[in-house]
């Protein structure tokens, strides 16, 4: 390819493009970027080799009109809060009252010791990222457990309704200073949004446990239907 000058342009050189949508033009863009490699990098990738290539470009080719639609991990992480309030909330509605006293052995959390155990959660993961927790809980992570999971099958739909929404005011209201600030998870340092990532990533693990006590006991979870 040569330049208006007549110079032939390096393989590395700019391009420019007129197709119809972004990501057209960024794959026609790589597509030129590959017909510029040099013959000797060609070959020895071979032809799977060098789609590898041209995907990879076509990466660093996107332009940032569309990178820049690609949510914030905070974001991501208020979506998927969101998204397990709704789970929550809706298994706490599908089983029964004489239900939630169920457990699959003794020595296990009950369905009520699970919901419990969420509300906790909600209220006191927070308290390690500098905030405190609401005026209904109690003070501390077993005081507030074993209040939580005390509660009638009606307080806990509530009350996971107004916990959730806690835990999703903090998170979203933080900025970015905030979110790379020292914590603590259970002995374990680390900054405050990698604690909201392993804390996440403990009530996913208690949400599957509801579902499998759902599924044992013939409750469909609602998002499932």
């Amino acid at each position: 390819m040569t330049s208006d000058s007549g110079a032939r342009a390096p393989w590395w050189g700019p391009v420019a493009t007129h197709a119809a949508s972004p990501v057209a033009g960024a794959v026609a863009e790589c597509d030129i970027l590959a017909s510029r490699l040099p013959f000797t990098w060609r070959w020895p990738v071979g032809r799977n080799g060098l789609w590898v290539l041209m995907v990879t470009a076509a990466a660093f080719c996107l332009p940032s009109s569309v990178t820049a639609q690609m949510p914030s991990l905070q974001e991501s992480q208020v979506t998927d809060i969101e998204t397990m309030k709704d789970k929550f909330i809706g298994l706490a509605q599908a089983f029964d009252e004489a239900q939630y006293d169920w457990r699959p052995m003794d020595g296990v959390r009950s369905v009520r010791d699970v919901f419990g155990l969420i509300i906790a959660e909600c209220h006191v993961f927070p308290t390690a990222w500098g905030h405190e927790p609401p005026a209904e809980a109690a003070s501390g992570f077993g005081p507030e457990l074993r209040r939580a999971g005390s509660l009638t099958r009606t307080e806990i739909i509530s009350e996971l309704d107004s916990a959730f929404d806690h835990l999703i005011g903090i998170v979203r209201g933080m900025d970015e200073t905030e979110r790379m600030t020292d914590s603590d998870y259970f002995g374990r340092p680390m900054k405050i949004h990698a604690n909201i990532m392993i804390s996440m990533g403990d009530m996913h693990e208690h949400l599957g446990q509801l579902i499998a006590y759902a599924r044992t006991n013939h409750v469909v979870p609602p998002w499932s239907r």
